[in-house]
Formats: C-alpha cells, structure tokens, sequence
C-alpha cells in the first residue's frame, strides 16, 4: 500500500514538474545570455561556420535576432526564435534540441504515418480510434493549417539530416518522423482537428483525434502493422531474383553492433558473413539498400567499399578541428586524451588541428569482393557516412544509382566528433560537429552538389496503396532490362537500353 501512495506521489511530482517547467518564462537578460552564449560556442567549435551561409549573413542574423529579445519569452517561444540561426548553418549534423525530458513519456503524438504522392498528403498507417481513416484518406489540415504548410515549416526549420539547399534529407526525415518533428515544433497535444477526404470521395469532412504517447504509438503501429514493418537486420542478404542472380545486401546503419567493440570486429564479421554468402550464390546483380541510413562510423564504411573498389583508395582528404576542440577531447579525468589527441592530430596552418590519419588507405578484399554490377537505393535519408560510401563508388566511375539525392554533400561534411552544449537558462541543447571532414574524390566526377541518382523514382498512389517497395522494383526492372549506368573501370561499357527515369 505504502508503495503504491509512493509511486503515485512521483507521479504526480513528475507531472508537475513537467508543466512547472514546459511554463518556463526567460526574462530578456536570460534569453540574451542564452543566445549569446550560443553564438560564441559555434564560433569556437563549428568548422563550417560561413560555409554554406557567408559569415556576414550569420553575423547580420544574430543581431537581429539578439536585438528582438526585449520582452519574456516563454519556453517555447524562446525555442523557436533561437532556431533560424542554427538552421542557418545548413548543416545536417548540427541539431537544436529540447531541454532533457522535455520530449518524454508524457508527450502525445499525432496518430499517423502520413506519405506524399506529388503535392498531395495520405495517411499510410493509421494508429488512432477512428477506423474510417484508412490508408489512401488525403489528410488537408491539422487544426486549421494545410498539411503542405505545416510540411514546409517543419522542413524550414530542422535541417538535421540534409546539407546546404538540399532538400530531400529534409523532406524524408520530416515526413518519415513527422508526428516527431510535429511534436518537437509545435508541442504536445491531447488531440488535433483534422480535415480529410476518403479515397474516391470528394466529400472534405472534419473530426478530432486524439494524440497519443510514444509507448502507446509503438504498440499499436506493430499489432495492426507489423507484417509490413521493416524488420531485416544491418548487413543482411535476400536474394530477390535466381534468374538474373541478383541479392539485395540491407545496409540499415554504419553503427557498431556492439557498445563494447573500439575496433569493431563484429560488424566486421558480419561484412565478411554477408560477402560469402553473395560468392557462394553466384551474385551478378548486387543491390545495395541504403535508404535510410543516416551514417555512422566511418571505419565501417571504409570497411564496406573494401569488397568492391578495385584499387587501394583512401577516404578522406582532409580532417580539419578549430584550436578549441582540443579542450572538448583532452579531458582532465582522462590521463591519456592528451597522449591520444597528440598521436592522432597535428597542428595546420590556421591554427587549428589536421588528422595525422587522413592519408590513411585501405586495400581491396579479394577472396570475397563482389566484381557483378553494383546498384544503389538512396534516398534523402542517406545521410553523412553513407554519402560517403556513394561518393567514393561514384569517383571510381562504378555504381547505378537509384531513388533520389542523398542528403549530404559530395565534398564531404561536418561530423566525426561532437559538442553537445546546454543553453544555461533554458536548457536548450545543439550538438555541434567537431571535425571538417573533406572525401578523397575528384571534383569534377561529381553529378551534383550530393550525389544525385541516375533514375529519379517516386511514389505513386498505387504504390501507396499496396504498400509496394517501389525502388526496389524499380531498380529490378533495370536489372531485367541489363541497364547498367557505370560498369565499373575493370569492365566493358554496357550499352544502356531506355528506360523511363521517373515514375
């Protein structure tokens, strides 16, 4: 009994403190200390500042954002005017975040996966009380505002995941997790008022549903869902197709799969398990899914490029951290991180620090390389290490791409390592990047700013309603045709028959 009054009496405490401080209001001093003191720790620790928007423009906006800051902001508000200056940066890895547990067990999320078929918004997966909302209903409104609205505003104001002007990483990364990005920007809510048309009426009508929590969410998506969740592991084979002998290897993350593995030898184990397996079958035709991958560890992509370039090759060109870094990886606690920061970096010319690494080259696999024709699916969710991977296949004059941009750069990005700072009044948090990272690629072997694919594809409303994997059976029907985009520099041109680049 004591224990039940005890576990009822943290609730309630937690409950309060939950809105004690969602109700947070910053006085304008407290809001001016917060910006500044933002300001100044991307100007010490971003290598990209002014790179893809020139410093002056940086400087111009946050003094016009730091002079607006003359009244009490609330949480919120204050969340929302410290955006447009990391949004600025338009770097993918830099991210503003909530305050710890300000996104937590008591936030409610809208209760669809909603997907866009040319300008138009369906709900693909329905997890609210309302039956009547199947998949193919065009969601218009979420109280009161257009869902292309909402959609763009979401997309302006979170670049995570998507570099430069690029756009595909933002649209799928907000579209994928838009009840995420729609909880994060606008907050949570028991319930939203939506406008809607069933498939094949034209009647608009309008309910409420109502929101509902992480936990709840997930349960429901897997018991009405489930049979069509994407459930195959990192670095697992299909093979989809005997007749032109082709296999599908899933490369969902370059993470480790261990947290215990500084070397990691067990994704490594799984490259070589899954390479074996392409040999044993007489693989001609591999794909390679890497939609959705927002990277990872760069030694994993290293790893998996091994089994196909035909030439030692490096990674980077360069690795590039401002003076200041050095202070956010030599820790005091850590007798060591002086010794390992001296062994791994050295100073440039700048004034900053340059990794002793960058020449570093990696050798061809032979028992197990893959020497057939190599496909790629990509999507704007193909993201830091894995831009990496298709930049470096692209420079080697091999691959069919497929899909549509990815989301980083072709040069390269900001990444490697990462700050993550506390605003000291609002506890706001931005991760910020550490490390320039420049690819060992040939400018000019460069298809666009990311690297864009050969045969752009889209979803219909067909595709939408069966649940189709449209890439895949896209780059299939490529394959069946024996349209192959860059044969690879050990090959024979293919001569290429037409086919429709876009659905």
């Amino acid at each position: 009994m004591k224990i039940g009054k005890t576990v009822a009496l943290i609730g309630l405490f937690v409950g309060l403190s939950y809105q004690i401080l969602s109700a947070q209001v910053l006085t304008p001093a407290q809001a001016r200390t917060d910006l500044s003191y933002l300001k100044r720790k991307l100007d010490l620790l971003h290598p990209g500042m002014g790179y893809y928007t020139p410093q002056p423009r940086m400087e111009q906006l946050y003094d016009s954002l730091y002079n607006r800051l003359t009244a009490p902001y609330d949480y919120m508000a204050f969340f929302h005017h410290v955006s447009p200056l990391v949004a600025a940066l338009k770097d993918g890895h830099t991210n503003l975040n909530h305050r710890k547990n300000y996104i937590g067990k008591s936030t409610r999320f809208i209760p669809f996966y909603i997907r866009l078929v040319d300008s138009q918004y369906y709900i693909s997966h329905n997890v609210s009380a309302d039956s009547s909302l199947q998949r193919g209903t065009e969601l218009l409104s979420i109280n009161g505002k257009p869902v292309a609205d909402v959609h763009r505003e979401l997309m302006n104001t979170d670049h995570s995941g998507s570099d430069g002007d690029n756009l595909t990483g933002r649209r799928q990364w907000s579209m994928v997790q838009f009840a995420d990005y729609y909880a994060a920007w606008f907050g949570s809510a028991d319930s939203v008022t939506i406008t809607y048309r069933l498939t094949g009426d034209t009647l608009i009508r309008q309910t409420r549903v109502r929101c509902l929590s992480l936990a709840s969410f997930r349960s429901t998506i897997q018991r009405r869902y489930g049979t069509e969740l994407d459930h195959r592991p990192n670095l697992s084979v299909r093979i989809v197709d005997t007749l032109t002998r082709t296999a599908v290897l899933r490369v969902s993350s370059f993470m480790g799969f261990k947290k215990n593995d500084p070397f990691q030898w067990a994704y490594n184990r799984r490259l070589k398990r899954a390479f074996k397996t392409l040999r044993e079958q007489n693989i001609q035709n591999l794909i390679v899914d890497m939609q959705g991958n927002g990277g990872g560890i760069v030694v994993n992509s290293a790893r998996l490029l091994r089994y196909w370039m035909p030439k030692p090759f490096r990674i980077m060109d360069h690795e590039e951290m401002k003076q200041a870094a050095r202070a956010e990886l030599v820790t005091r606690w850590n007798p060591f991180s002086a010794l390992n920061f001296s062994l791994q970096y050295r100073t440039d010319k700048s004034g900053g620090f340059a990794s002793r690494s960058g020449n570093r080259r990696y050798r061809p696999r032979h028992r197990d390389a893959f020497r057939g024709n190599i496909y790629f699916m990509q999507n704007g969710a193909s993201f830091s290490a894995t831009t990496t991977v298709l930049a470096k296949t692209l420079d080697a004059g091999m691959g069919t791409f497929v899909g549509e941009a990815s989301g980083s750069a072709y040069w390269g990005d900001f990444a490697g390592h990462f700050k993550t700072v506390t605003l000291p009044n609002s506890r706001l948090q931005v991760r910020i990047p550490l490390k320039k990272l420049t690819h060992a690629v040939n400018t000019e072997r460069a298809n666009g700013f990311t690297v864009e694919p050969d045969f752009i594809v889209t979803r219909s409303f067909d595709d939408l309603m069966v649940n189709r994997d449209y890439i895949l059976e896209y780059t299939l029907r490529l394959i069946r045709e024996g349209v192959v985009v860059r044969p690879g520099p050990e090959k024979q041109p293919i001569r290429n028959r037409s086919l429709q680049a876009s659905r």
